[in-house]
């Protein structure tokens, strides 16, 4: 045993001083708690153990100009609502340049509309859900990436002013028919508010299924935040969404709470809502929450979180 620490803390430092070396560093989180959905098909449990380990490998170097090039690989094992586990999967290769405000990222990239500044301040929990988030289907940074999927991802920055647009094909090498994505964001921000807007045409390339979303959070005081997002869904059958969300921050506790309506006529509620709270374990986070989503089901989760 003493021989396999002394050769587990040999490699450590060998890594770290690699590390330092090439500018590599490694990030990500963890969380591991219980979730429960009184919506599940049935056979399938209610109430499953939820966990998640994300690794980010990040690798960066600076020209003598300032010039900053890089990349990112992620590594992830999760299970879905229902407890399934599909494996620890790797991604695709982001890579990417910076300079002076302005980012460019091409492969497995970032898109507009996915990170769009507010879009998913409303969410909470061990799993970060929320029912006002957008329930249309867009592009993101993919965990696992298509083979044949390329994107390009440009962002500029500067005195609270922030720009993104993103274009992603599904199938730079071999024609499918499924449309290329398109997607802009703008926001501004300040001490006391923010507002955002983001649009996206042919969401995951799917025809016609053009997205739009506007926000606004304001601080009212130090410890609370208000908000307000409107997302056009795209199509008629999933309606649009409005959201009014808060959160409040007294010692190492934060409360959140949310109410959202979505006026898509298969609702059985036009109104879901969600109350959650974290409370700050110094380096990591017990977090949780109570959801009730259009379907009139009830969402909660307990758990832990911590960075790296």
């Amino acid at each position: 045993m003493k021989k396999l620490l002394i050769a587990t803390t040999v490699l450590a430092s060998m890594a770290t001083v690699a590390a330092a070396e090439t500018g590599v560093k490694i990030g990500g989180y963890g969380r591991f708690g219980l979730v429960h959905y009184s919506g599940k098909a049935a056979g399938i449990n209610e109430t499953t153990v939820h966990t998640r380990l994300r690794m980010n490998i990040d690798a960066t170097t600076e020209t003598d100009s300032g010039v900053v090039f890089g990349g990112r690989i992620r590594i992830q094992d999760s299970n879905n609502l229902n407890g399934y586990n599909y494996g620890t999967l790797i991604g695709n290769a982001l890579l990417f340049t910076e300079y002076e405000g302005l980012r460019v990222e091409v492969g497995n990239t970032n898109t507009a509309f996915d990170s769009a500044a507010l879009v998913y301040d409303s969410e909470m929990g061990l799993r970060d859900t929320s029912n006002g988030d957008s329930r249309s289907s867009y592009f993101g940074y993919d965990d696992f990436g298509g083979a044949d999927r390329m994107g390009v991802y440009a962002s500029y920055s500067i005195n609270g002013f922030s720009a993104q647009a993103s274009f992603v094909t599904p199938d730079q090498y071999t024609s499918t028919g499924v449309n290329e994505e398109l997607g802009l964001a703008l926001a501004y921000s300040t001490d006391l508010f923010t507002v955002s807007a983001a649009a996206v045409q042919d969401g995951a390339g799917i025809a016609n299924n053009d997205i739009w979303f506007i926000g606004g959070a304001y601080k009212v005081m130090p410890e609370l935040t208000v908000g307000l997002n409107y997302i056009d869904e795209g199509t008629a059958a999933l309606g649009s969404t409005a959201v009014l969300y808060g959160n409040y921050t007294m010692g190492a506790t934060t409360l959140k709470a949310y109410v959202a309506n979505n006026d898509a006529a298969a609702n059985l509620t036009d109104t879901a809502f969600g109350i959650g709270a974290d409370y700050d374990l110094g380096g990591a986070k017990l977090t949780g929450s109570i959801q009730r989503d259009y379907a009139e089901e009830t969402y909660a989760d307990l758990g832990v979180r911590f960075n790296f």
